[in-house]
């Protein structure tokens, strides 16, 4: 699905005249004959703020792109609410229930967080709100289907299955040992390595969990070194990779490193060379890569609304999640309502902005991304391996 400038170009030529245009929209909220009201719950408080404000920062850049360059959609301006819920899933129900009794929103985009969305998972569909764009990997965001959300990010079933993959047929590694934190991400994640492992004829050596709130790794790197892991899939976050890949250079253990997308190059920030040679999945561009027109777009937009700011993934997946936003707006058409919004976006095939692999819905299928990018950790930064969709292999 190409051409999203194009098109643009078309309904921004005709932007003024359908601004004048009086719609009834009495029956679809958060829809005026000059705004379209888009909520959203994002951290901006707290712990989690330091991802959540970039996300904020990347949706609201591409809206205001559009606001300012084309006028909005159909002459609609777009008013992007984000509501800060600490990452708080108590206070996400209060804030969604804001946006869509109150405020009245016409669709819930770019949310942050897990255990965020699944409070209020259940409440957003029997209202009827759509859901673009969550940030999130697990496997209730979009299987099974529900009529009225769609993800962009990979889900769980992806990544683990891909790791798994390419231990085996990448690697030929014939040990292989996990370690996964005790949370759902981690626990999601193993269970679909362990059982992509198992279908390959493949029992780990070694399993090791560990708790959220741990400090310590020297046993759990013990265990794997000891039972002669040759890979190690690492399924946790940033800090506790960190920690992992250091206690195992103090022992001199020198597996193979593989990791999911939590995982990126400021790992070599926290654990130094230890994390050179690691592998680890993506789905997005690296905004700093040179003579690349859309990630020089991104990031030239991002610095002429928020000044200073450094591009990240959290605010490139914001980014692309609003432009996919804006897209099926435009092919809802002026006489705007939420079920024509959702059907355009089931006819999304292959759609493509450069940053992502393609991304495809169908009515039965709102996952999106199924393809992965992998990277090896190299000189400080991440250098392309290859594409893997893991339904091929």
């Amino acid at each position: 699905m190409k051409g999203r400038f194009f098109r643009f170009v078309l309904f921004g030529l005709f932007a003024l005249a359908l601004a004048g245009l009086s719609i009834a929209q009495e029956e679809t909220p958060g829809v005026t004959a000059d705004t379209i009201k888009l909520g959203s719950f994002i951290a901006q408080s707290g712990p989690v703020a330091p991802i959540g404000i970039p996300v904020v920062h990347g949706a609201q850049t591409w809206y205001n792109f559009i606001n300012d360059q084309w006028g909005g959609i159909y002459g609609r301006k777009i008013e992007f609410i984000a509501l800060d819920d600490g990452f708080n899933p108590a206070n996400t129900v209060a804030v969604v229930k804001k946006l869509v009794e109150e405020e009245k929103v016409f669709a819930i985009v770019n949310p942050l967080g897990t255990i965020t969305y699944q409070a209020v998972f259940d409440y957003l569909r029997e209202q009827g709100v759509p859901v673009v764009s969550p940030h999130g990997n697990a496997v209730f965001m979009c299987q099974p289907t529900v009529h009225t959300a769609f993800s962009i990010q990979p889900n769980n079933i992806a990544f683990g299955r891909t790791l798994a993959q390419y231990a085996v047929l990448r690697l030929m590694a014939k040990k292989i040992g996990i370690a996964y934190v005790q949370d759902a991400f981690g626990t999601e994640l193993n269970y679909y390595v362990s059982d992509e492992l198992q279908k390959r004829g493949v029992t780990p050596v070694a399993t090791v969990s560990y708790p959220g709130t741990e400090t310590s790794f020297s046993s759990y790197v013990l265990q794997l070194q000891q039972a002669g892991a040759e890979a190690v899939i690492l399924l946790g976050y940033l800090a506790d990779a960190a920690a992992i890949l250091r206690e195992a250079e103090t022992l001199g253990y020198k597996p193979k490193w593989l990791g999911t997308n939590t995982i990126t190059p400021v790992l070599y920030q926290l654990a130094g060379e230890a994390a050179e040679g690691l592998i680890a999945e993506g789905f997005a561009t690296d905004p700093s890569t040179p003579y690349h027109p859309e990630a020089y777009l991104f990031t030239m937009l991002l610095n002429r609304y928020f000044p200073g700011e450094v591009p990240s993934g959290y605010s490139e997946i914001a980014y692309i999640g609003a432009q996919m936003v804006t897209d099926a707006l435009v092919q809802a058409g002026p006489d705007l309502t939420r079920e024509k919004f959702i059907a355009a976006l089931e006819t999304f095939k292959d759609w493509e902005h450069g940053l992502t692999p393609p991304i495809s819905f169908s009515p039965e299928d709102h996952c999106g991304i199924e393809a992965l990018w992998l990277f090896e950790l190299r000189g400080g930064g991440a250098a392309f391996l290859e594409e893997w969709d893991w339904t091929q292999h």
